[in-house]
Parts: structure tokens; sequence; C-alpha cells
């Protein structure tokens, strides 16, 4: 499996494209946007006009915003589907994060066998992904698993088959629930520890060994890279949007999953409520503080 075509070069997919290249893949690429394209064709991949020019591809990777950009890819007027030719359409992999049920009822819609799909979200950020470090969760049939494997390993260094079609997607939710809430409270705490004369690489000493430790705190240096960055005008690594827009509309997913499973997720719908009433400003503040104060203090 050498020649992969990718649909999405944005936030997260641009990295994980230029790593691919990195690693020997022969890649088309495809995005709506050509500023966030460039890079990617700078550093090797072949520009090609939409979906419908993935005929001589081993696979295809999509790593759009929501699902009904996944839709419009594989089934809209210009996707996949109604622009395919004739033979074999390479497997499908729905690297985006979106609702389990969403890929089951894509699925549904295909004509039989084509495409082949999995799903397989990832997690990790914009940094690791350039390093080839991201997890990557995998749901789908182990046959089509095994033939993209290769791709997957060269984007993380944990891959999970998780089981079905959907299976992605449903630990990738389980963990952005966990993760995205993590995200917001450890800057909140942090600053409020800044604020009483604690030392910001002190207490992340101690928060990582007690039980308060989580993914930010054990990837301090990493994360605070991820903090700077939202603090610059041009935003390097698009903190701010996954701060305020992209971990809002997946914890939107997991709330939309859940309630298709008549399952309750009170303190989920709280989080997502403090989201969309919080002063973007008044954390990025807190940011600030510990950024400027907290190794000083």
């Amino acid at each position: 499996m050498k020649t992969i075509g990718f649909i999405g070069t944005g936030l997260i997919g641009n990295p994980m494209a230029r790593r691919l290249l990195t690693q020997g893949f022969h890649l088309k690429a495809h995005d709506y946007n050509p500023q966030s394209l460039q890079s990617v064709l700078d550093a090797g991949a072949e520009p090609v006009q939409g979906p419908a020019d993935f005929q001589d591809t081993d696979a295809v990777l999509i790593v759009v915003n929501n699902m009904d950009q996944v839709n419009e890819v594989i089934l809209g007027e210009k996707g996949l589907v109604p622009a395919w030719k004739d033979g074999p359409m390479p497997i499908v992999v729905i690297m985006s994060t979106v609702s389990p049920e969403d890929v089951k009822r894509l699925s549904e819609r295909l004509p039989p066998g084509q495409p082949r799909l999995l799903d397989a979200p990832m997690s990790g950020g914009p940094i690791l992904a350039e390093q080839g470090k991201l997890a990557v969760m995998v749901g789908g049939p182990e046959e089509e698993f095994s033939q993209v494997l290769p791709v997957f390993e060269a984007l993380g260094e944990r891959v999970y088959h998780m089981g079905p079609l959907g299976s992605g997607e449903a630990i990738k939710l389980v963990n952005n629930m966990i993760g995205i809430t993590s995200f917001m409270i450890v800057p909140e705490a942090i600053a409020l520890g800044v604020e009483y004369g604690l030392t910001v690489d002190r207490m992340v000493e101690i928060i990582n060994a007690s039980s308060g430790q989580t993914f930010v705190t054990e990837n301090w240096p990493m994360f605070s890279l991820w903090l700077q960055a939202a603090l610059q005008e041009d935003d390097p690594f698009g903190a701010r949007e996954a701060l305020f827009t992209t971990g809002r509309k997946d914890l939107e997913t997991a709330k939309k999953w859940a309630s298709s499973q008549e399952y309750a997720t009170p303190i989920l719908e709280r989080v997502i409520d403090g989201l969309a009433t919080m002063d973007s400003k008044f954390l990025l503040d807190r940011i600030r503080s510990i950024l400027e104060q907290g190794k000083g203090a």
C-alpha cells in the first residue's frame, strides 16, 4: 500500500499528510482551502481536483470536520461513489471524529461492497501528528484493517483495532469526553495555584505523582507550546480553534451519540453549556497567567 488519497489538510490533516510523505508514501491530496493544502503540496504531494480523482489509490483517508462533510466527500455529486468509473474502489478510511451511528448509517447507503469502509479517528493533536506519535483507533473488518495497517503505523505509535465498523469512533468519543473536559480544567486549576504563589513546574511534578495526572500534565512541555500558540495572533497549531470550536463540536457529537442510545449524560451536558457560555478572553487570560507568571512565582 503505497499510493494514498488524502482529503482534508486542515488543523490535524496537514501534519498527518506531511508525515505520510516523510514515510515514503505517494500522496494525492485535496482540500477546498488552497492555503492549507499548499504546505502539503510543497512537501511533495500530488494535487487533485476532488474526490473523483483517486482512481489509482490504495486507500483514501478522510480528515474533514464533520459528518456532513464526510457524506459529501463519499456520496455528494462530485464524491467518491458517484464519480467512480469502474473497477474496485480503494479502502475509504474515515478519520474524522463523528458519531459511530452516523458511520454505520453511511455504510448502509453505499453500493454493496463499494467502497470498503474503516473508521479510524486519532488522538494526540498536531504536534504528535508531525512526529508520527498519534493514537489511532480503528473500527471495521480485520482484512481491511490489516491492509491499511502500514499507513496507521506511519501515523501513530499506538494503533488499536477496536472491532466492527463504528467501534473506533465510539472509543474516540469516550476518550474525548474525558480528554476535552480535563483539557479545560487543567489551565483553570494551574492558574489558581499560580495566583496563590505556587510554581507551575512544581505543581505539574506533584500532579503527575498524584491522582490529578492527565494527558495534559503528563505532556506538559508539549502542552505549554500549544498554550503559547493559543496566545499568538497567527495561532500556528490552531489551538484556539481546538479549544473553542472543535472540542465543543466533539462533545456535542458525543452527546448526540449518547442520546441515540437513550443514555443520559448530565455532566457532559454541563461541560458543553460551560463551553458555550465561556468568555474566550477569560480562558486566554488564565493561560497567559500560567505562561507569564508561573515559572517566576
